[in-house]
């Protein structure tokens, strides 16, 4: 398995993670956003076509990030840096090269 197949199965491990709190918490916004952010990811594993990892850096992974800023309920946002940050600082200089 490659380096980056694996920060997306350690991504997809917090997301669940995220997506739990999401779903106690009760929030439907951030339910949908954990979601939306998740829904693509297992088929980024082994994905030799390098369009997709684009689109989800430059668009899913930006798109997620400007909603948790904004949104008023601002739980995501610490999510967001406790788990998520950690992985895309370990993807960037992946993805960097990739793309």
């Amino acid at each position: 398995m490659e380096e980056i197949d694996e920060l997306y199965s350690a991504f997809l491990h917090m997301g669940f993670i995220v997506l739990r709190q999401a779903i106690d918490s009760g929030d439907r916004q951030w339910i949908d956003a954990e979601l939306e952010m998740l829904h693509n990811m297992p088929s980024l594993i082994g994905e030799s076509n390098v369009e997709r990892h684009r689109y989800y850096w430059r668009c899913e992974r930006v798109a997620y990030v400007t909603w948790a800023t904004n949104f008023t309920n601002q739980t995501p946002l610490s999510k967001m840096r406790m788990y998520y940050e950690p992985l895309w600082n370990q993807m960037e200089p992946i993805i960097s090269q990739r793309l």
